[in-house]
């Protein structure tokens, strides 16, 4: 690996050290190698412990980029403590792991919550996905309940986002409103319409009250009862979108007020500060500890594209000017070549309005000779031959330079749209980043909801995107109702699918009645289930809820593989009391457990672990016992308490002893575990035994036997199969580009892509048997997702069962997108189609910026708005700065009016400044 050796600016920025820090970073710079190196320089020479650093990125795909750049530079396992990802991310984490939320609590995102919304208004979920004007009124709904909740919370006004969703003619319907019931409008009155939308709709439409005009309130007032539908829908099933998350994470920060119950970072870097919103800044700034050792913002006003999501480029414009903070500029682009740097900082300068000393002057790779074909402007007569002409000149770049990636960039949805048409009539293989994400399809989040089911059965969204897609139900609503149904009466839907239809209450209250049950609990050398070992097991037999007299059972195990000293930030209690008893070998030490349990119904707290890691030791020391062949099934205290509180907000026994007022010590030695479980299942069962007659009920109803029998024939097989898979080592295959698995083999062939993993084998297992039934359509594309998967996200060969890939992977591949793919190894493809904001942060060779006129780059609806003006202005210098070879401009020179008549179009005004680097190709001379 070549090592890293920084110019005088980079060196400067990795050893800023103490206060407030700005880096001005322009495309080009190295900004990732620094952001890695100043991880390094900190612990290393500053001694600041990773577990204190905070590094916030804007995208998944920078912070996917970090990480693998942090693991290939730092050879030091400590350096996992550091936290690098996106804001929306960090507050989930930081939600769940301070029992913020329910633990049941699902994320959603905006395609979920058109979903839900839509149920309300009788729409259809996908007519309104595809209509963009629709879309928008379902954001403003979306908008408006995360506002009010700023308002109701106090927020400062300057930290509101999207404060859009209220227009002008919403404001003048709620100072009508105000006026007639004879209240100053202010933010109680705001609260109080909100509250009672439904009230005051039903006074505006009776005879007796004088609001004037109608329609104005009427529309408001529907838009805020919607919002709080919405909102309870939310609360009911334990659902969070986007807004939720940094919305709570604010309100638990500032009630922290002595910065005492939450962790704060001494050490925060924050890259692409530009692209955060007001709020999403302030969460930054309570996370920052007090004192702290450094803060460092990273930004480039020449790349803030992103107002439509709430960013202003206000907030890199008030670091610049604060007095404590110390600016910095990354001066040398290590990227382009100079005849490349010079259009981008004569841009930069003269469009823009950058300082001319803030601009980056070239590197080494600015030295590369100049052929004379790298700056073009492309003429075309019109549109269409716009399109073919651009899509044969990138086939012969692709042609000519076979090691190069080329990249249509392009200002719409719909031009991304045209370009991938043309190439795939033309047999030009290509990968498409626009419009409807891959990842959001019905068929996609379908897949990744069987690897959702199986990572966690309690998944709420995942269970209604399985009976959905599986036919159970015709629509998304009908499926979460049931979801709901089931939920709310303690019945998991992977309970319908047992041969046996008795639910897992039932199985539980059936075995507490009737059978002798072994209360075990292991304390362990880790938390790998395969390779560590177990060093202590202790167990207790209870009938009846009883303990049998004289049952308690507790041994300790020799092992020669290190003990953890700590468990977190606690003095591990094993260490010490392993040396006040007998250690037994191994073997002997498991059989006695095994003969002791003999006829027993096993049950632990988070059993699946303590099963499991039983079993593998068993096979390591004893491997004559069958676990599976003595106790096929074994019950959970913590699935139990799942079923029964889902209202919880997390399950380790400290917290359930304490919360639902039980007896016992949670002191992490497993014969105190297995007396606090005890007291835990005799919890359950009392609560279970009111819950079985209407889970009866419930199941014998008619129309639910119906889906339930729907649901078990498209789906019981698959389940328990890829259940019995969720252990075992396999070997990859190869599939097909249209997915099909194929042989054994070790690299490509046909097309094919290499699976690796056993993640990825299930995923296409489950698509494959989707398409022989009928269920799905092919999915166009799936290939780039299980290239990804097997080639960039999955180490096979260090997590080789379904279990390990699936609880390191879940919850990363559920945030990726489109975009992510791109810049994969496993990707084939040469030629992208990509829209000016999703190819933020991508770079390529070549790059053709398409349909570059004036009226659309800046757009006709810019002209009057000085402010969105210089946004497009800002977008085109990131659409020319994706290039790293070979730039080239795309025009046509007459379009059809609306009228089907031809007129003369420009190129874009903002090519003024810059054309002269350019020379005129037109197509067909």
């Amino acid at each position: 690996m070549q090592t890293f050796v920084p110019d005088h600016c980079q060196q400067e920025v990795i050893a800023a050290c103490g206060g407030f820090h700005l880096v001005l970073a322009p495309p080009g710079c190295g900004k990732t190698q620094i952001l890695t190196e100043r991880i390094r320089h900190a612990h290393n020479s500053e001694g600041v412990a990773y577990a204190d650093m905070l590094c916030l990125t804007f995208t998944n795909r920078a912070a996917r980029g970090m990480v693998e750049r942090i693991a290939g530079s730092i050879a030091d396992d400590a350096v996992g403590d550091v936290f690098v990802g996106n804001v929306h991310r960090f507050c989930s984490k930081f939600l769940f792991a301070n029992a913020l939320v329910a633990a049941e609590s699902t994320v959603i995102d905006e395609d979920d919550a058109v979903s839900i919304l839509a149920r309300y208004l009788n729409e259809d979920e996908y007519a309104v996905l595809g209509n963009t004007a629709r879309r928008r009124d379902y954001s403003d709904i979306f908008h408006l309940e995360a506002m009010m909740h700023q308002i109701r919370h106090a927020h400062p006004k300057a930290l509101r986002v999207h404060t859009d969703c209220i227009n002008a003619d919403d404001i003048g319907a709620m100072r009508r409103i105000c006026d007639v019931t004879k209240k100053p409008f202010d933010a109680a009155a705001m609260i109080d319409i909100y509250d009672n939308s439904d009230t005051y709709r039903d006074l505006v439409m009776s005879d007796t009250a004088d609001y004037g005009y109608q329609q104005p309130i009427l529309k408001l007032l529907q838009k805020m009862s919607l919002a709080r539908q919405f909102q309870r829908y939310k609360r009911q099933n334990h659902l969070l979108d986007f807004h939720d998350l940094l919305l709570l994470t604010y309100d638990s920060l500032t009630s922290d007020a002595d910065r005492q119950m939450y962790k704060r970072y001494a050490w925060v870097q924050v890259d692409e500060v530009q692209d955060l919103n007001p709020l999403q800044m302030a969460i930054v700034k309570q996370l920052t500890a007090r004192p702290f050792h450094t803060v460092m913002f990273l930004g480039d006003e020449q790349q803030a594209i992103f107002s439509f999501m709430g960013a202003k480029l206000d907030a890199l414009s008030t670091l610049k000017q604060q007095p404590a903070c110390k600016l910095h500029h990354l001066s040398v682009n290590h990227r382009s070549p100079k005849y490349l740097l010079d259009v981008f900082n004569t841009y930069a300068a003269e469009v823009l309005k950058i300082d001319p000393s803030l601009l980056p002057e070239v590197g080494k790779t600015g030295v590369k000779p100049r052929m004379g074909n790298e700056l073009a402007i492309l003429c075309s007569q019109n549109y269409d031959q716009e399109v073919r002409e651009c899509v044969q000149f990138a086939n012969t770049l692709a042609t000519n330079y076979p090691d190069s990636t080329t990249a249509f960039v392009v200002n719409s949805n719909r031009d991304a749209e045209v370009i991938s048409t043309e190439l795939s009539r033309c047999n030009i293989g290509h990968f498409k980043v626009s419009g409807t994400d891959l990842f959001s399809l019905p068929e996609i989040k379908l897949l990744l909801a069987h690897l959702g089911v199986l990572n966690n059965e309690f998944s709420f969204m995942s269970w209604a995107r399985l009976l959905k897609g599986l036919r159970v139900y015709e629509n998304s609503a009908a499926a979460r109702n049931f979801v709901r149904a089931l939920f709310d009466r303690a019945i998991m839907p992977s309970d319908l699918l047992r041969p046996d239809s008795r639910t897992y209450l039932q199985r539980f209250v059936s075995s507490y009645d009737d059978d002798t049950i072994v209360v075990f609990d292991t304390e362990t050398t880790g938390l790998d289930v395969f390779n560590d070992d177990i060093l202590q097991i202790a167990a207790v037999k209870i009938r009846g809820g009883e303990v049998v007299p004289g049952s308690q059972f507790a041994l300790y195990i020799e092992t020669d593989k290190p003990i953890p000293a700590m468990l977190g930030d606690i003095v591990n209690p094993i260490v010490e009391e392993r040396k006040h008893h007998e250690l037994l070998e191994h073997a002997d030490a498991l059989r006695q457990f095994m003969q002791y349990a003999e006829g027993c119904v096993l049950l632990g707290h988070n059993a699946d672990y303590d099963y499991h890691i039983l079993h593998f030791n068993l096979a390591r020391y004893a491997p004559d016992i069958k676990l599976a062949e003595q106790h096929p099934e074994y019950l959970d205290s913590l699935r139990l308490v799942r079923l029964l509180h889902p209202e919880l907000k997390e399950h380790k026994l400290k917290y359930l002893l304490s919360v639902l007022g039980l007896e016992g010590t949670n002191s992490h030695l497993a014969d105190d575990d297995v007396n606090a479980t005890r007291s835990v299942v005799v919890h359950c069962y009392n609560i279970a035994t009111t819950k079985i007659e209407e889970q009866d009920k419930f199941l014998k109803d008619s129309r639910v036997r119906q889906r339930v029998d729907t649901l078990r024939r498209n789906y019981g097989d698959v389940y328990r199969e890829a259940l019995g898979r969720m252990y075992e080592r396999e070997e990859g295959k190869e599939i097909s580009e249209k997915g099909k698995v194929k042989s054994e083999k070790s690299d490509c062939c046909d097309g094919g892509v290499v699976v690796r993993g056993a993640l990825v084998e299930e995923l296409m297992r489950f698509y494959n048997y989707l398409l022989d039934s009928g269920l799905i359509v092919e999915i166009d594309g799936l290939r780039f997702v299980l290239a990804y998967l097997s080639g960039d996200m999955i180490d096979a060969e260090k997590e080789p069962t379904l279990y390990e890939q699936l609880c390191n992977h879940t919850m990363e591949i559920s945030t990726l997108k489109e975009a992510d793919l791109c810049g994969s190894r496993s990707i084939n493809e040469r030629i992208f189609v990509t829209t000016i904001h999703k190819a933020k942060g991508l770079e390529f060779d070549n790059v053709i910026v398409f349909d570059a006129v004036d009226g659309r780059i800046p757009n006709y609806y810019s002209r009057n708005n000085p402010r969105q003006l210089a946004e497009d202005a800002r977008k085109f210098y990131v659409a020319l700065s994706r290039a790293k070879e070979r730039l080239y401009v795309a025009q046509c020179i007459q379009r059809l009016d609306y009228h089907n008549v031809p007129h003369d179009v420009h190129l874009t005004p903002l090519m003024r400044s810059i054309a002269k680097y350019f020379k005129e190709e037109r197509f067909g001379n």
